[in-house]
């Protein structure tokens, strides 16, 4: 739209209707960051399917959080 100047605004040629979409399809799938997170998460499933039929076992993200050894406001269902 820069390159093309004052006609890229315009309804002439379809960069402003396309630029315009762009903005919208933005909002409409979500921010960048939410999008990230669901890709990662997607990703170390598979990965961890993979790697399971390997090692025959998984690692346990638990002792990451900060107050991992707490066990009085851990709920176990």
């Amino acid at each position: 739209m820069q390159v093309m100047g004052g006609i890229g605004y315009t309804d002439i040629f379809p960069v402003e209707r396309i630029v315009r979409d762009l903005g919208l399809a933005s909002i409409w799938t979500g921010t960048n960051e939410v999008m990230s997170m669901i890709i990662e998460a997607e990703w170390f499933k598979e990965y961890a399917k993979r790697e399971v039929g390997k090692a025959g076992k998984t690692r346990d993200p638990e002792p990451d959080a900060a107050n991992a050894t707490h066990t009085e406001e851990k709920v176990y269902e």
